[in-house]
């Protein structure tokens, strides 16, 4: 396996910090190294055939809507492959992408949370519902990101995803959601997501390419429909950092890490090997 740079195509421009301060998002196209998501391509496909780190979403959406056709295309994800497989956790720690999340969340050192596979198959019907990551996640502060790699080219037929600007500084915290439904999760608490009507003037939806990276705060409320192409898969990798000052918050209901049991509500984020520190500010960097 080549050794890849762990340097970004470009710089992240003040600009873009700034847009992701104020809106809560922010596109950065053509930063990735394209190499980066090659390596990828192998183990995202044995991923998706991997009952152990995916999960089919189409049949969990089929029975909760009561419907006995979901649909031509599967909507397939999964989190923490970068556990099981090198190359995800290649990605998560060792590409630009940590870099990146330190850049625009202005911190001194980034940690790995979670990744996460999503993809959407030709004809899938299920959507994304409206949700905000930091309601699934046992973490409380601000500087929580998630980053999302496309694989493919993605655009609104194939299930874009839109992101509702300026969301991420109300303060609230969500109850999270079964992903593919606006049906909270059973014992979860949290505020509920409120219903985000499609002519919302503060909805912005990005054409992506490969080595685009989109970034949003980990209380934007986001949500994507379904992929109507016929032909084109969507694939993307997810992955979740978050940076100094950050502390854990156990979320009754969420989804836990098996280091979780050994936290309490108020400890920091330090480095461990269920959250390793992936990034540290270069000293006499501004």
């Amino acid at each position: 396996m080549p050794v890849l740079s762990s340097k970004p195509l470009r710089p992240v421009t003040a600009a873009e910090v700034a847009r992701f301060a104020a809106d809560g998002v922010v596109h950065l196209p053509g930063i990735l190294p394209t190499a980066w998501l090659d390596q990828l391509s192998g183990p995202v496909e044995e991923a998706l055939v991997d009952p152990v780190t995916t999960t089919d979403m189409t049949a969990l959406w089929a029975g909760m809507a009561e419907t006995a056709d979901p649909g031509g295309g599967r909507f397939l994800s999964g989190v923490d492959h970068w556990r099981h497989h090198e190359a995800f956790a290649r990605f998560a720690t060792a590409s630009p992408l940590p870099a990146i999340a330190g850049t625009l969340l202005v911190a001194d050192r980034i940690h790995l949370y979670e990744d996460s596979l999503l993809v959407k198959e030709p004809g899938t019907v299920a959507r994304t519902a409206f949700h905000q990551d930091l309601g699934y996640f046992h973490l409380s502060g601000d500087r929580i990101c998630t980053t999302w790699a496309p694989l493919d080219e993605v655009d609104a037929e194939t299930g874009a995803v839109s992101y509702l600007r300026g969301s991420h500084r109300s303060g609230v915290v969500h109850r999270p959601n079964w992903f593919v439904d606006d049906q909270p999760l059973p014992g979860t608490g949290g505020e509920p997501v409120p219903t985000v009507r499609p002519d919302d003037p503060r909805l912005v939806r990005f054409d992506t390419v490969p080595g685009d990276l989109v970034v949003h705060h980990a209380a934007t409320l986001h949500g994507a429909g379904p992929n109507r192409s016929t032909t084109r898969r969507r694939r993307a990798v997810s992955v979740r950092y978050c940076g100094d000052g950050v502390r854990y918050e156990i979320r009754p209901g969420a989804p836990a890490k098996a280091h979780h049991a050994e936290v309490r509500s108020g400890d920091p984020v330090v480095d461990h090997p269920g959250c390793p520190e992936v990034w540290r500010r270069p000293l006499g960097s501004d």
